[in-house]
């Protein structure tokens, strides 16, 4: 079983021109069961947020905002196990030391309290995180 990072929701969703695609096909696989995930709850929180910024800039733009519900609703549809954020995370991220940013320091602390060691993800900074190996999506 692998993680899956808010990034790859996120390039799917805004059809990313380098990882749309291939973010695209990694929604898909785990649609049809052909990919296993898990995901912290904290995902949900950050596209909610990533969505809320993009209609802003939609709204400037005067297009069409995106359906934050919709979204969140196609993303809660997928067969994803949910790692709900519990004080043990909160203390685990605590000790890191990494030199990424703090919300990412959840995702790790989720990965590793359920014993997962891979992430779907576009985010070259989960390189520097010696107790995880990143997948990109372009690799997948």
């Amino acid at each position: 079983m692998s993680c899956l990072d808010t990034n790859v929701v996120v390039y799917a969703i805004e059809n990313h021109p380098k990882y749309g695609i291939a973010c695209k096909k990694i929604l898909e696989d785990i649609e049809s069961r052909k990919l296993e995930v898990s995901a912290s709850v904290l995902v949900l929180v950050e596209l909610i947020n990533v969505l809320t910024k993009l209609n802003r800039i939609l709204k400037k733009r005067g297009r069409k905002p995106l359906s934050i519900k919709e979204n969140i609703q196609a993303v809660l549809s997928l067969p994803v196990v949910w790692i709900d954020l519990d004080v043990l995370i909160i203390e685990k991220a605590s000790e890191y030391t990494f030199e990424i940013n703090g919300v990412d320091y959840i995702h790790v602390a989720s990965m590793e309290v359920g014993s997962i060691s891979e992430v779907l993800s576009a985010d070259k900074d989960l390189d520097k995180v010696r107790i995880v190996r990143r997948i990109d999506p372009l690799e997948y």
